[in-house]
């Protein structure tokens, strides 16, 4: 449970694993997260959606204290399994020259950092501009902040048919 409730409030903050392990009462605002990050020492003012509040709200306005980032992405990997994300998914890699191939269940790829790119993906396919989610996660470069953009295979199916049928209606 402690797993969960911090992995979903970070998909609906944006925010790293070592973030949500420092946040205190004091950083949490009414309606936003303040919060200097750890990896780039920024100062973030995070707004916070009606589900990251809800998520404060059911734990008496607070986050439970994570399990250290190790112990949490096997956690992951296992309510992963649990939930039935089992859908295979093919990596490669390359070792040098050397390309290296294989194929495995989706669940054993969850980590935290999968909360972060799920808010990015997430926060841009409901309409939110690019700029406005960087300010969120604390991007500068957006060339950096491009890799984590992965649009799904619906979200591209429905804005060529929107896009296209709308074409379609004025030719």
């Amino acid at each position: 449970n402690i797993v969960r409730v911090n992995f979903c409030f970070a998909c609906f903050t944006g925010l790293r694993f070592s973030d949500i392990a420092q946040i205190q009462n004091e950083n949490i605002k009414e309606d936003y997260l303040e919060i200097r990050t750890e990896k780039t020492r920024d100062f973030l003012k995070i707004p916070l959606s009606p589900l990251a509040k809800q998520i404060l709200k059911n734990n008496g306005g607070k986050l439970p204290r994570p399990f250290t980032n190790q112990v949490t992405n096997e956690y992951l990997k296992e309510i992963g399994k649990a939930a039935k994300i089992n859908e295979q998914v093919q990596v490669i890699k390359y070792r040098g020259t050397e390309k290296v191939e294989f194929i495995e269940p989706k669940y054993k790829f969850l980590c935290t950092h999968t909360a972060r790119r799920t808010f990015v993906t997430l926060s841009l396919e409901k309409g939110m501009r690019p700029e406005t989610v960087m300010s969120i996660t604390g991007h500068k470069d957006y060339k950096t902040f491009k890799k984590y953009i992965k649009l799904t295979d619906k979200v591209r199916l429905a804005e060529m048919n929107n896009i296209w049928a709308i074409t379609l209606k004025i030719a």
